[in-house]
């Protein structure tokens, strides 16, 4: 082996061990500037929640998810900061609250797509 082929077979190495640390170490794409909720229902009797905070664009929305078994995964909304919510029997939100409201603040950064919330 020549020491040209060494030293190009010694830069492939190197390329591909920065290229797995830079893979394996990055956040989730949603856990980069916001989360998704999964909520857990320890009671088993909140059929909905109604969420409402700031979402990974600066903009204030509320949205009602049916949460319809024990662990629900809320995917599709992303959110960050300041986050108010409030267990509902009805999986429109329109029934009776089955918590008092609830407010966590959601990291816009961690190694996770899913922040966790629970009553």
């Amino acid at each position: 082996m020549t020491v040209k082929t060494a030293i190009a077979k010694i830069g492939a190495l190197a390329a591909t061990g920065a290229a797995v640390t830079v893979l394996a170490s990055g956040s989730a794409f949603a856990g980069t500037n916001g989360q998704q909720l999964e909520f857990y229902d320890k009671q088993g009797d909140t059929n909905g929640i109604q969420v409402a905070g700031w979402n990974q664009s600066g903009e204030y929305v509320t949205h009602c998810f049916s949460t319809p078994s024990r662990d629900n995964h809320l995917d599709g909304w992303w959110w960050v900061g300041d986050l108010h919510w409030i267990g509902n029997s009805s999986s429109d939100c329109s029934g009776n609250p089955t918590t008092p409201e609830q407010t966590t603040k959601v990291e816009p950064n961690q190694p996770s797509d899913y922040w966790f919330i629970t009553q």
